[in-house]
């Protein structure tokens, strides 16, 4: 964490005379990196962190409506647990759990995952173990040691996302992925906002997302006949300052499938037999005092 300390006293010489939107000179990708350290404070590496709330699920295409229940976030250095409770008969929870480079992800019934749990499953398989699923409510951040992970950053400018003018970062894996990765920060105060995943699937290649009526769930398919764009969007909010650092405290994850008859051209997606929905958390409670049990983080 030296190299980042020296980098952030020195974003501070360099960005006095900058205007509050970040746009008074031209940002490199570490400049973007060490500002987004700073403003999350002056120790953001934490031993552990949990998060608890209320989780809510949204469906509008392609299953059923809404639901809630408690929802909570466990991380302890590379491991991770994120859970909501639901208590439907047809979806009783959602679960993920990482630990290290491992990665498990609960069935909803038997054999068969949530769209969420499929899309970060098969679709989107390193987020988490990458550290970027989650964003700084984990303590493995990916930005915190980016040396480490190897992975490649391009800083892209302000651009338009979600009707907001963003900082936008292009992160590479060092194991490299099929999706496009984009990461969104605020120019005023370079938090993390916002994480972009986009991937698509040639027509008639792997499984895409299916509309069943009784419910949120899945069932094996062949490829789909047109082109498929998945995005899987996470958004963070209402940050707050707890022991010394500025956290958000309503994170969303928003899944989107889109189906058309020609590649991706930057037009021409429109749901259809798609997936449209959200899971998110309303975090009243953080701490970094818990004792965590290591079962928390046991994949069986």
């Amino acid at each position: 964490m030296r190299k980042w300390g020296f980098r952030i006293a020195l974003s501070v010489l360099v960005f006095p005379l900058a205007g509050v939107d970040g746009t008074a000179r031209k940002l490199e990708a570490d400049d973007l990196i060490a500002l987004h350290l700073k403003a999350m404070g002056e120790n953001p590496v934490r031993k552990n962190r949990v998060a608890q709330g209320l989780g809510t699920l949204d469906i509008r295409v392609g299953g059923l409506g809404k639901l809630g229940g408690p929802a909570m976030i466990l991380a302890e250095g590379d491991k991770l647990r994120t859970s909501f409770g639901f208590g439907h008969i047809q979806y009783p929870r959602e679960l993920l759990i990482r630990n290290g480079d491992k990665l498990d992800i609960a069935y909803i019934t038997p054999g068969i995952r949530s769209q969420l749990g499929t899309a970060l499953w098969i679709h989107f398989p390193r987020l988490a173990q990458e550290g970027l699923y989650g964003g700084v409510l984990t303590t493995d951040w990916a930005l915190l040691d980016l040396e480490k992970r190897r992975a490649k950053v391009r800083y892209r400018g302000l651009k338009t996302f979600e009707d907001r003018k963003l900082h936008e970062l292009e992160y590479r894996p060092k194991k490299g992925v099929e999706y496009r990765i984009r990461l969104y920060f605020e120019p005023e105060t370079y938090r993390h906002v916002a994480s972009s995943y986009r991937l698509t699937i040639p027509a008639g290649v792997g499984r895409g997302l299916m509309h069943v009526q009784q419910g949120p769930v899945f069932g094996a398919a062949d490829g789909p006949a047109d082109n498929t764009r998945i995005q899987l969007i996470e958004t963070f909010s209402e940050f707050k300052e707890v022991d010394g650092l500025t956290l958000p405290h309503h994170y969303r994850i928003t899944l989107n499938e889109s189906a058309a008859s020609g590649m991706d051209s930057g037009a021409g997606f429109a749901p259809r037999n798609g997936f449209a929905g959200h899971w998110e958390i309303k975090i009243d409670r953080i701490s970094h005092e818990h004792r965590i049990t290591p079962q928390a983080f046991a994949i069986k």
